[in-house]
């Protein structure tokens, strides 16, 4: 037997194992163990897209100016 762990869900998601352990008289470690071993051995795909660039330099904007002081220590 490993270590307690804590999880910790969003109030929708919740809701939702609440009901599906009830509806299939499960243990709540039993569900995680179940869903944690199945996304561990099945392939996890990462598909990559591209990025606007609009998006990305709105973004880079307010990163340098909520970071200044950091940047300017950098040079």
């Amino acid at each position: 037997m490993g270590l307690p762990k804590t999880v910790r869900f969003d109030d929708d998601l919740e809701k939702k194992v609440e009901e599906y352990l009830e509806a299939n008289g499960l243990k709540f470690a039993q569900l995680v163990n179940m869903a944690v071993s199945k996304f561990i051995t099945e392939p996890q795909t990462i598909q990559l897209a591209p990025v606007d660039t609009k998006d990305f330099m709105a973004t880079a904007k307010k990163a340098f100016k909520k970071h200044k002081d950091a940047m300017d220590k950098l040079k």
